[in-house]
């Protein structure tokens, strides 16, 4: 059901047109992501939709009933309530309810055979649990404890809060009061990773609809079924998550181009052919039909396409094999010790990726390592011909007072003002943008400005604090794929999951002043905590368990029992392997379907094909997914 519609929407400030011709539709338990490049306006029509902003042009309507929730509207919390009194006014009516219920069983008490009051008790009673009643409270524990609140904190005055902390609370009074239109605008930043595994699962349960501004890949390829895209002020919808979007916009592109360079070699030659023979009296009026026929033809437009910042890390020189050891190293400040007694080897090439909770300890292990904080204990080894580079998430490396060529001048003396220039029209620094101050600048071109400078120092090791902060989607995509290029070593601290895990060959987690190494992405992280989290319960089990007798052989019914299975897990394989074969020949046949120049020029005829192709490659996956179970199960099967 349909429960929200933009229709032709427009939004214009100073003569300036944002976006046109909007149009789309939401239904109900939509799981949205709203993505584009910073400034397309994205937070404006979430604005539009909470009805603080009038569209230029066009309505946005929303059905009778539904409620919009937007964090910026809820985030007034009273200073002088504790953390806990402010949740419970979410559910003021249900207290009030609960109140009347018990001063009713105490009217019962005294009158018991009093029929109203008896009917007027049990009414009341079913509503109030069938609205969560007897669960409210618990509910509140929960999310709380999900957005890192303990009980140890929940009597704390909100006045007394961080200005993080008000924004986390307000978060969490958003999502009890569960409005069925969730509005959310970056709903991951500075969060931690711990935090961000609890909202995802609590959102994807979420009975409602939910829309969100995100540049957080990993979190939109988790929660979202359908993508809005914002590009050069229009938008388009996706079926599917992010990496579905991604790969559908690529293709749309590339089939769009196609027909395109088609169109224009042909159109070339229409048009050779009528100079040459329009004033042939033999060829005349086959030149003026092909002129008829060209001047009828419906354009196709090339792709557009934004600038992309070009970043390229490149190490001057190779470092030794052995880059840092840490051994028995405790880091932290003379009164308090944040990480105890850590050892860890950084082998050259590799990229490892830290962390854990807010606060933890990361970013104190990493000005550690660059001899910003001293050592409390233990040692650090650095290896060979070793040249660190250091990106902190906070900018502090850059003066405000100084423009932002000179920024980059200053440290390059002998580079010429052309190259500078040409460095900075990379980093998409325009003429105007060089000669501000960087106390002018915004955090993304202040994070811009400082991976410019950290690319031209040509260091074989990379030290990166949160490099993902203050940067769009697009950005971040291209400073991926220069890490991955990069031909020297990487340590970064992130909660960036997608960033991770497109990077990372090995994770070290912080937690409890300790670190923990595993060898592999962040994927491979999740699955080794599963498997661990599985194997203490399966200990749990075992030790509760009564001891179970061995049997040395197995029966006849357990024998034919075990055949059966094993016959099915063979004919499960069987089964998916036909079933994976016919959807791969599904998904070539619409692959080809699109790249067709009369399709891939009409929207209209693509986006059907798009959808089809989206659930076919969804179907792959679950039967790809289903042969590796069934497999596995064969292969283990005694």
């Amino acid at each position: 059901m349909i429960i929200a519609q933009g229709h032709d929407l427009q939004q214009s400030f100073g003569g300036h047109i944002l976006f046109d011709h909007v149009s789309f539709s939401i239904q109900d338990k939509a799981r949205i992501g709203l993505v584009g490049p910073n400034g397309a306006g994205k937070t404006t029509l979430l604005k539009i939709m909470t009805r603080q902003l009038a569209p230029t042009k066009g309505e946005f309507t929303i059905n009778n009933g539904i409620r919009c929730g937007y964090i910026a509207q809820e985030n007034a919390l009273n200073n002088d309530h504790t953390i806990f009194d402010e949740m419970l006014e979410v559910f003021a009516s249900l207290r009030q309810d609960e109140q009347t219920i018990t001063r009713l069983s105490l009217q019962i008490a005294d009158h018991p055979e009093d029929q109203t009051l008896l009917k007027q008790y049990d009414n009341l009673s079913f509503q109030f649990e069938q609205r969560g009643g007897f669960t409210y409270q618990a509910e509140i524990k929960s999310v709380l404890n999900g957005f890192n609140f303990p009980e140890s904190t929940w009597q704390k005055k909100i006045g007394t809060l961080s200005g993080g902390e008000k924004t986390r609370l307000a978060f969490v009074k958003l999502l009890l009061q569960k409005p069925p239109l969730l509005l959310l605008d970056e709903p991951t930043n500075y969060l931690d990773l711990d935090t961000l595994d609890w909202l995802e699962a609590f959102l994807k349960n979420y009975d409602g609809a939910i829309v969100a501004v995100s540049h957080d890949q990993y979190f939109l390829d988790h929660l979202a079924t359908e993508i809005f895209e914002f590009r050069f002020g229009q938008l388009t919808t996706f079926k599917g998550n992010y990496s579905s979007y991604l790969q559908q916009r690529a293709l749309r592109d590339q089939t769009q181009e196609a027909a395109y360079e088609k169109q224009q070699v042909q159109i070339k030659r229409d048009e050779e052919f009528i100079q040459k023979n329009l004033v042939r009296s033999s060829t005349t009026k086959r030149a003026q039909s092909r002129r008829k026929r060209l001047d009828k033809l419906e354009r196709i437009q090339p792709p557009k396409s934004k600038r992309k910042v070009r970043i390229n890390f490149t190490a001057e020189r190779p470092s030794g094999k052995e880059v840092l050891i840490l051994k028995d190293l405790t880091v932290g400040y003379p009164d308090r010790a944040m990480i105890k007694d850590m050892s860890l080897q950084i082998n050259q090439g590799e990229r490892v990726a830290v962390i854990g909770p807010n606060g933890i300890g990361k970013s104190t292990l990493v000005k550690t390592i660059i001899k910003q904080l001293p050592i409390l204990s233990g040692s650090i080894k650095y290896g060979a011909s070793l040249d660190i580079g250091y990106y902190d998430q906070e900018l502090q490396a850059l003066d405000p007072g100084k423009t932002v060529l000179d920024t980059v001048w200053d440290r390059h003396r002998m580079m010429p003002e052309a190259d500078v220039r040409s460095i900075l029209a990379s980093f998409l620094f325009t003429a105007k943008d060089i000669d501000k101050t960087v106390g002018q600048l915004s955090g993304g071109q202040k994070a811009r400005l400082t991976l410019t400078l950290l690319s031209l120092q040509h260091d074989n090791l990379l030290i990166m604090d949160e490099p993902t902060n203050h940067l769009d989607i697009e950005a971040k995509e291209v400073l991926e794929q220069a890490l991955q290029k990069f031909n020297g070593t990487l340590l970064f601290v992130s909660h960036d999951r997608y960033f991770i895990n497109q990077l990372a060959n090995k994770i070290v987690v912080v937690r409890n002043q300790a670190a923990k190494v595993y060898n592999g992405n962040y994927s491979y992280y999740l699955n080794e905590k599963a498997k661990q989290a599985a194997a203490a319960a399966q200990v749990d089990k075992t030790t509760s368990a009564p001891v179970a007798v061995k049997q040395g052989k197995l029966d006849y019914q357990s024998q034919k029992q075990h055949d059966t299975e094993k016959r099915r897990l063979t004919r499960a394989v069987e089964q998916a392997e036909k079933n994976i074969s016919k959807l791969e020949a599904q998904q070539t046949d619409l692959q080809n379907k699109m790249a067709h120049p009369a399709v891939a020029s009409d929207f209209a005829k693509l986006q059907p094909l798009q959808e089809d192709l989206q659930a076919v490659q969804t179907k792959l996956d679950e039967q790809n997914q289903a042969w590796e179970q069934a497999m596995e199960a064969l292969e283990n099967f005694e």
